[in-house]
């Protein structure tokens, strides 16, 4: 049984269910090559196929005039933001973090509902760079949840948007993707992100690609595995 359809469909119904496969990791794994190799790959064999960039877009649709605000007083200078190199750049204040992180969580939640579920209600498969749980990984992270914590908010995403029919994780050490990003704080900053991300690829039966391998061959995999 092919998880991708092989036929474009006129409308959704029951019998065109359109397929969401993602491709998720830190930052240097390879996830938008590989997502964009496997958009064409699925094209040129006449499926109707899209290619969505499924990262957090900073540029708030629903809370931009408070991420103005934010962007003059909150992040404006040094009083309220501080630069971890386990965490990158953060709020000192756990409150406004705590605040400004939901923001950007329900933000998503309506940025994914256009992207993706619209596309999907429609006949289109897509192919997500990024999803649910990379943002989920940065808040973890960020307010220093637990390891169930993490997972339990992932959970109440998952039932509001959609829920991919596979997820690739491209893992890879994390000093090798340090040496791939000239914008990453430190190794630490991708370490405790990837321990993140390898718990969330038990429980939720992810496809683990190895980053670190041959381009070419990793695209063969991925193919092959959604084309099933």
């Amino acid at each position: 049984m092919r998880i991708l359809r092989d036929k474009p469909a006129t409308k959704p119904g029951k019998n065109s269910k359109s397929v969401l496969v993602c491709f998720v990791g830190i930052d240097g794994a390879g996830k938008s090559t590989l997502a964009k190799a496997l958009t064409s790959v699925i094209e040129e064999q006449g499926i109707r196929c899209r290619y969505v960039w499924g990262g957090f877009n900073s540029s708030f649709t629903i809370f931009r005039p408070l991420l103005a605000v934010a962007k003059r007083t909150v992040f404006g200078g040094d009083k309220y933001v501080e630069t971890s190199r386990r965490k990158g750049r953060v709020l000192k204040s756990s409150r406004l973090s705590t605040v400004y992180q939901y923001l950007a969580l329900s933000d998503y939640i309506v940025q994914g509902l256009v992207r993706i579920r619209l596309p999907l209600a429609f006949g289109t498969n897509v192919i997500c760079d990024r999803y649910i749980y990379d943002l989920t990984t940065s808040i973890a992270v960020l307010l220093d949840y637990t390891t169930d914590r993490t997972l339990a908010l992932l959970d109440r995403c998952l039932r509001v948007l959609p829920r991919p029919d596979l997820v690739f994780l491209i893992d890879l050490p994390e000093a090798l993707a340090y040496q791939r990003k000239d914008d990453v704080v430190s190794v630490d900053f991708l370490s405790v992100r990837r321990d993140i991300y390898l718990q969330m690829a038990e429980k939720h039966g992810m496809t683990i690609l190895d980053g670190s391998s041959d381009p070419q061959e990793l695209q063969e995999l991925a193919a092959a595995k959604a084309l099933l």
